[in-house]
């Protein structure tokens, strides 16, 4: 009787672990990752129109040569760069990118936290930390954080701002005229994509 008391405490065991051991395995679901990427892009587009005109006039014992050329010239060029970043965070946490200025010693760095949604979107928050030396107390490093957070689809680019800048000059001169164009666009765009 107490052997058969022991085997039923044994087997009540057994089962009490697989069950506790089932449902901590059940909760507990591996953490996924989050690779962020940060891309700048650029377009810049230059346009170039030239006419010059030169002349001259060479008199010689009562004769006169007069001779002239006109130049005129045009051209565009396009750019387009891309260069980018990225980090894999695991998902609820941080990582952080530094980029440092050796000679100054200061530099600036981003702060990703990155976190699943219930929708599958990703909430992302983004911080940028810059650091220079202070100009009101020498020797001193101040620093400048700014703080954006948004929601992004899975594996979906988000652009996040940028700028344009556009240029137009004109030059007349006596015998011609220079017209310069330009435009350059830099734009932000992040990526999250659930790994």
């Amino acid at each position: 009787m107490g052997r058969m008391r022991s085997l039923q405490s044994f087997q009540f065991l057994v089962v009490l672990i697989f069950f506790l051991g089932g449902a901590a395995t059940s909760q507990a679901q591996p953490r996924r990752h989050i690779k962020v990427v940060l891309e700048t892009k650029q377009a810049a587009t230059s346009n170039r129109e030239i006419v010059q005109g030169s002349g001259g006039v060479v008199i010689r014992r009562g004769t006169v040569n007069p001779s002239g050329r006109i130049i005129a010239n045009d051209r565009q060029t396009s750019v387009q760069r891309s260069s980018g970043i990225f980090t894999v965070v695991l998902d609820g946490g941080e990582s952080i990118l530094t980029v440092r200025i050796v000679f100054n010693d200061v530099g600036t760095s981003l702060r990703v936290n990155a976190a699943t949604q219930a929708d599958g979107q990703i909430k992302l928050r983004l911080t940028p930390r810059i650091s220079y030396f202070s100009t009101e107390r020498p020797g001193a490093i101040d620093f400048t954080e700014a703080a954006t957070e948004l929601i992004v689809p899975n594996g979906q680019a988000v652009s996040l701002g940028g700028s344009t800048t556009k240029v137009h000059e004109l030059t007349r001169q006596i015998l011609g005229y220079r017209d310069r164009a330009s435009s350059d666009e830099i734009s932000l765009v992040v990526t999250a994509t659930l790994q």
